[in-house]
């Protein structure tokens, strides 16, 4: 635009990190990181740009300059102080900084102008006023520029001057921090933090006085009503940065208020006078009813596998017991060798086993014998049309199908680089599952690496543990030198021993010297073996089949017994009920072993949370089954299935160490609440899709049966979803509490945030639908009850896997819809529409 100043439009990026874009004018900079970029700045600067006769020139004081045109893929070099021209589409290398030259104009002007989130935007939000006066007119933009304290502009109409001015309100607190000392904690071996802390001088002058004070996650510096939160950190990690909030009244109202909730929810539950205890059918109308009847329900069934391998197979028993030796993972949680072996064969595989090998045998086959184990069909090759284009015969592929170690040649290589360069959402089917399987692949050849066999501490100071190779190079004495050489040659051939004891004796050596050296506590020997014997009983994934059968057995059984009207209590069914009893004390026990393990509540991932609904549920049924028999064979059913969800593809059973954030109390009691909501919840769920299924099978000869066992099932469905929208209450306003004493704020509109409030006004409106003229019926309520189990879903699974938060467990990769999801809606939407018409038809005849 003819008189406006030079400009300069760049992308900038450093490896490993998100990008940032920008525009630049004459006299203007921008920081990246460490890195300053100045365009006819005037001051010093790491990168200066310049605009001399018609041309864009680039230099730097410090730092070597290599430039590439992504159209010819020309390159050249500049030294330091040397000036390179620039042209449009240029990569320069600065470092670890990639800066992309992308629109250089000799004239021009910035505005702000709409786009879609499609859009390659600068990065920069504006507020566009409109300003009239009289007949005259003018638009002011001001830029919301986090970096800037203010932004301001003024113009003048009609004699008159406006001021805007837009940004952030500067406050001076009464008192000042001096910062001692930031600590970051890692876990051993890894970049995780695991947790990090300011140390902090509080200087008052007004009171003359100065006070250490420790900030960190969820411990916060309280000082004349001022809360100070540790937010986050610089990426030195030599400054720290944290947040303030100054509300003492506002949060004396609000806690005031979620304590009077919490007590009248309570009060509801033991009041025999209030509704959840009276209940009755005739609350709702009905054209069935009668009297009412009593029946009962309960269990059954599991699993196990076979094959082979012609490789080299360490001795079954030796390599169990070598399963025991401590290692560190690549996210630094030090966890016996058998869950690291369990892990990678699951991702591998996936599946916990091959043919009849253990994984501890797959393993330590793959890292010993290597050349032999390339050759057998280890890796998943989940998509057809995968494998027709890789040439695959089956549904696995061996390493050596996809690598050629020779010619140093991967199959998969020029597909990957091109897919890596699509945007995650316009990847295809096909696309993701060959990542996937790049993955899969790469695991196996660091297993051949022994990137993971990490079973010796380093005596670098660092806490990271590797393979005896690399502890060879940090050995602090001759001695160690000896007897890591010693392992090196004698590990093979004692895997290969039928008696143990060569093993155990070795083993027990290892440990002595991963105690001595590794510089932390290490889990002891009773956690060791808890945790391997929580790998080999597999008791969640033996659960589910159990807990589905038995379920489906126990409503097949109690529908034919309506239809028919028995009202005899079957020996069956008896025994099913003792049966269900026990499974449900052994997921009581396996949910206790695995929170024993980690050192932490099982509800940290999607895996733990549904496992914990699994249990709730089943809790819920057992409350519940003096009312109904109907409860504990709907709850089993629920139960299994939330297992199998659990133990799908797309959820890692992994235990791993806790983000900083979930480091609290608030964590097992807000978790534990919502999550133990969902079971009720779901239980009411069941109890819908039941009632349907009854209604289905409604004649004028079993009226009175089927109207009887209904208003039973009504009746519990109701105080199941009051009872689960007390806890959903409960838990989603202790978050917020944990939320304000964390990070300071009750609420954000984070997608999981927003979905709870939408399930909460959902089920209230299911609950008081019988106080609705026209909705007053038992027919709707538990169709209601049926259908607005969805919001849960949604809540969930919507949330976790699709779209992005706090609270999202994986973001950024939507899982797909799977195809009985569909099939699943159709079937509940057709079985809703036939007990419509057979209600209304019976009702009618009545």
């Amino acid at each position: 635009i003819p008189g406006g100043d030079p400009l300069i439009s760049l992308f900038v990026v450093r490896e490993g990190e998100a990008g940032k874009s920008f525009v630049l004018g004459s006299g203007e900079s921008e920081s990246i990181d460490s890195l300053l970029i100045g365009f006819n700045s005037g001051s010093p600067a790491d990168i200066q740009i310049t605009f001399e006769s018609g041309d864009f020139l680039m230099s730097s004081p410090v730092y070597k300059l290599g430039k590439m045109s992504m159209m010819t893929q020309k390159a050249e070099t500049a030294e330091p102080g040397e000036k390179i021209s620039l042209q449009e589409m240029q990569v320069i290398s600065v470092g670890d900084f990639r800066i992309v030259t992308r629109k250089m104009l000799p004239e021009g002007i910035v505005t702000a102008a709409p786009v879609s989130v499609e859009e390659f935007v600068t990065g920069n939000n504006a507020l566009v006023f409109e300003i009239r006066s009289g007949m005259e007119s003018a638009q002011l933009v001001l830029w919301d520029k986090l970096s800037e304290e203010v932004s301001s502009a003024s113009v003048s109409l009609n004699d008159l001057k406006f001021d805007i001015t837009y940004g952030a309100e500067i406050v001076y607190l009464p008192f000042s921090l001096k910062l001692n000392d930031f600590i970051l904690e890692r876990y051993p071996g890894s970049d995780s933090p695991s947790g990090y802390r300011s140390e902090v001088t509080l200087i008052d002058k007004d009171e003359n006085s100065e006070k250490p004070y420790s900030i960190f996650m969820n411990n916060i510096l309280k000082y004349k009503g001022y809360r100070l939160y540790q937010s986050s950190f610089d990426k030195d990690e030599k400054g720290t940065i944290l947040s303030v909030n100054r509300d003492r009244a506002g949060i004396f109202v609000t806690y005031s208020g979620y304590a009077m909730l919490f007590i009248f929810i309570i009060l509801s539950l033991l009041n025999r006078n209030s509704l959840f205890h009276t209940i009755r059918p005739g609350n709702w109308t009905s054209g069935l009813r009668k009297t009412a009847v009593v029946l009962s329900f309960f269990l059954f069934i599991s699993g196990s596998a076979y094959a082979s391998a012609n490789s080299f197979v360490p001795d079954r028993k030796a390599a169990e017991k070598f399963g025991e030796v401590l290692v560190q993972d690549q996210k630094g949680r030090t966890k016996p060798l058998h869950t690291l072996s369990n892990d990678i064969v699951r991702k591998v595989t996936g599946k916990n086993s091959y043919e009849s090998l253990s994984p501890m045998q797959v393993f330590l086959g793959l890292y010993f014998d290597f050349e032999n184990w390339k050759d057998v069909p280890l890796i998943k090759v989940a998509n057809k049309s995968l494998r027709q284009q890789l040439g695959i015969r089956g549904e696995k592929a061996s390493f050596s199908d996809l690598v050629d170690l020779e010619q140093g040649r991967y199959l998969l290589s020029d597909k990957i680089s091109g897919i890596y360069s699509k945007p995650p959402g316009q990847r295809n089917k096909t696309e993701k599952e060959m990542l996937k399987l790049d993955e899969r692949v790469n695991i196996v050849f660091m297993v051949m690496q022994g990137s993971f066999m990490k079973i010796f501490p380093l005596k670098d100071g660092s806490l990271s543990w590797g393979p005896a190779q690399e502890a060879l190079k940090s050995a602090g004495s001759e001695e160690d030198s000896v007897y890591l050489e010693e392992i090196i040659q004698i590990l093979p051939k004692a895997l290969e021993d039928t008696e143990t004891e060569t093993i155990a004796n070795l083993v027990g050596s290892l440990r002595q010297y991963q105690d001595r050296f590794s510089g932390y506590t290490l889990p002891g020997k009773s956690k060791i073996k808890a945790e391997v014997f929580y790998n080999k009983a597999a008791i969640f994934e033996r659960l589910f089949p159990f807990y589905a059968t038995a379920g489906v057995l126990l409503v097949i059984i109690l529908i034919i017994n309506v239809i028919r009207g028995s009202l005899k209590t079957s020996h069956i069914v008896r025994g099913l009920k003792v049966l269900l009893f026990s499974a449900f004390l052994l997921h009581t026990a396996a949910l206790a072993l695995r929170w024993y393990i980690a050192d932490h509540s099982p509800l940290s991932n999607g895996y733990e949370s549904l496992i914990f609904i699994s249990w709730v549920t089943m809790l819920a049924g057992f409350i519940f089954s003096r009312k109904s028999p109907f409860t504990l064979s709907a709850t089993a059913v629920l139960s299994g299935l939330t297992l199998l969800v659990a133990h799908l593809s797309f959820m890692d059973p992994e235990i791993t160490n806790l983000v900083p954030v979930l480091q609290s109390y608030w964590l097992t009691l807000h978790v534990s609440i919502i999550t133990g909501s969902y079971g009720f919840l779901g239980l009411g769920f069941i109890l819908g899709l039941l009632t349907m299924i009854l209604l289905s099978f409604l004649n004028g000869k079993n009226k009175e049966r089927i109207s009887d066992t209904i208003d039973e099932l009504t009746i519990i469905n109701y105080r199941s979803l009051t009872l689960g929208l007390y806890l959903l209450t409960i838990g989603t306003f202790l978050g917020a509490i944990w939320a304000n004493e964390s990070w300071g704020r009750y609420w954000g509109w984070d997608p999981k945030e927003t979905w709870s409030l939408i399930t909460i006004i959902v089920y209230s409106f299911v609950i008081h639908s019988r106080l609705i003229p026209g909705m007053k019926d038992i027919y709707t309520f538990n169709l209601l009850a049926l259908f607005s189990f969805s919001s849960v879903l949604m809540t969930y699974f919507g949330v976790n896997f699709y779209l992005t938060g706090l609270h999202s467990y994986a973001s950024g990769d939507p899982v797909p819809i799977p195809g009985f999801v569909y099939f699943s809606v159709f079937i509940l939407i057709t079985l809703s529409v036939t007990a419509y018409f057979k209600y209304n038809a019976v009702s009618k005849a009545k």
